[in-house]
């Protein structure tokens, strides 16, 4: 994502851009601003994407099988409160 430009910095360069002399139309500085962000909203994850991260940590060996276990434990136990909610 290093490509991409502040929706802010396309608005004050758009200010700025003149063309033969005249400045760009505010329709454009309109547009831009109307752009959705380029970063998403947080957002909480689910069981299944945690299950799944955790299980890509443990057979990268980022985590041993104690502790892959361990915190399996800690989010199936965490999940199961949630569903009896």
């Amino acid at each position: 994502m290093d490509d991409l430009i502040s929706k802010q910095a396309a608005i004050s360069r758009a200010v700025e851009i003149r063309i033969f002399g005249k400045p760009v139309k505010m329709v454009a500085v309109s547009e831009l601003e109307s752009l959705p962000s380029t970063q998403p909203e947080p957002h909480e994850i689910g069981y299944p994407e945690c299950a799944n991260a955790m299980l890509k940590m443990w057979i990268d060996n980022v985590l041993t099988d104690g502790e892959y276990s361990r915190i399996m434990d800690k989010l199936n136990a965490h999940w199961a409160e949630r569903r009896e909610e």
